[in-house]
Order: C-alpha cells, then structure tokens, then sequence
C-alpha cells in the first residue's frame, strides 16, 4: 500500500542548517547517494529517490547550537522500497565505517545512524500491511532487535545503487517541547494518533504506523530561534485539502503545508 501519495498527509521536503556544506554534500550525495537537484555555494537541494521528495541544506555561518533540551530532530526517516536495498545499504555504508543500530519495529525493520554533523537518518523498509496487528485505531509496534544476517542473506549480491528511485522520506521524528500540546497540533492539521509509548506518540494519515513521531525523552523546551540554529529548521507537509500557508509548531520550527498538486517546493 502507498501511504505516500496525494491522498494521504505526508511530509516531503526537510531543511536542515549545516556547518560545512561540502562536508555533508559528500554524505548525502557522495555516500548515501541522493541526486543533487540544485546548488549553490550556501544552498544544496538533493532529491530522494524520484518520489519529488526533498532534502535541503542551508549554510549556515555563525549559527548557535541547539541545547540538548530543546526540540528539534530526533530523526529524519528514508523509506526504502524493498528489503535487498536495505541490505545492500547497510553492505554499503559499513563499507565507508558508518557506524549503526537496528531495530525491528514489527510494522517494519530499520537502522539508525548519523550524519556528519550529528543529524539522526532512519532507513527502513515496511512490512506488508497485512501483517501489521491494529487493535482498532491502534497500531502495535515495538522495538526488537534487528535480523542483519537475514537481511544480509535477503539481499544476496544486490548492489547500493543511490537513491535516484526506490526511497522517500518515510516520515520525520522530533524531539518534542510537550506532547499533549504537540498532539493537539497535528491533531488539528488532520493527523490520529496510531500508537503511544512511555514519554513517545505516533501520528498518522490513512492508517499508517506513523508520519509524524513526538518524544520528550530528552527535551523539554522550544527551539529558539531555528533559523538561526543548526539542524532541523523546517519541514513541508502535502495535505490533500489545504491552501498553502506557513505554521510555526509547537516545538519552535517552521511547517509549510502545501496541496497536493503543488508539492514540489521552490529551489531558489
């Protein structure tokens, strides 16, 4: 099933503000293979498989670094299509000493990593649909650990080919100023609550495991001033029903929503 196409709520386009563009141009592009869409010398747009999903990272000289309590990203979340790319990047990126973790989520299987700068990525796959177990609007996911010799097996000599297709932003995690005030906000942009966790909340369209993800497991106050921060500074989000315009969240970052037959940000 799609859970990402214009009848469902989904993020598809995050900004981050970097430190050394060139440095982390060689980990989007160079390693983890994300065609680059637009560039600049403080500007580089670099497109997620062919899903029109983007990532882009802004120079940012002389920007403040966010305290540990302060929300901002707790991961970005690239959704591969199918198990032996998931196992062909985890071939991939050990191979340039990129050190991970895994977890089987039960909906899905995922690793978890860094870039240069301290940004969290999930890769994942999902499992079917039809394996996931609801108990009404509830969702059951759990944290396992993960299967990497299968996955490995699965894979056979699949080769990491970059993500020009096959990948999409899955969904985006933050770390959260307060949940129940986060929850009301993206209750109201449209979102349900799929599945809750202790200091945890997951938020869907369409009955995915989730789109949006809220934890307070290390913050407890806004981000100030994001523009000026580095890391997570804004996202969009495509709802099918919406007018454009531009929300500041609860956790002090900057949301477009866009409709869904105007997905495609601008890129200067």
């Amino acid at each position: 099933m799609n859970f990402h196409n214009s009848n469902t709520m989904h993020v598809n386009r995050i900004t981050i503000n970097v430190k050394d563009l060139n440095n982390q141009k060689t980990f989007y592009h160079t390693i983890l293979g994300m065609p680059i869409k637009y560039e600049t010398a403080s500007k580089l747009v670099l497109a997620i498989g062919d899903s029109g999903d983007e990532l882009v990272l802004n120079l940012l000289e002389n920007g403040r670094t966010a305290k540990s309590h302060e929300a901002g990203l707790f991961h970005l979340a690239l959704l591969l299509d199918r198990v032996e790319q998931l196992g062909a990047f985890m071939r991939h990126i050990d191979s340039h000493n990129i050190r991970f973790g895994g977890g089987d989520h039960l909906v899905s299987q995922a690793i978890y990593f860094n870039d240069y700068e301290g940004n969290g990525i999930e890769v994942y796959v999902d499992r079917a649909f039809s394996e996931w177990e609801w108990n009404q609007e509830n969702v059951k996911m759990d944290t396992l650990p993960l299967d990497v010799a299968g996955i490995l097996q699965h894979a056979h000599d699949t080769i990491w080919e970059g993500m020009k297709t096959g990948a999409r932003i899955g969904h985006l995690h933050l770390k959260a100023a307060d949940l129940e005030n986060g929850k009301k906000f993206y209750e109201s942009m449209g979102f349900k609550l799929v599945s809750t966790f202790p200091k945890a909340l997951f938020m869907s369209d369409h009955r995915y495991h989730h789109h949006i993800a809220l934890n307070t497991w290390q913050s407890y106050s806004k981000r100030i001033r994001a523009n000026e921060t580095y890391g997570l500074t804004s996202f969009n989000i495509v709802k099918y029903d919406a007018t454009t315009q531009t929300l500041s969240t609860p956790e002090g970052l900057i949301m477009t929503i866009n409709m869904a037959s105007n997905t495609k940000a601008e890129t200067n």
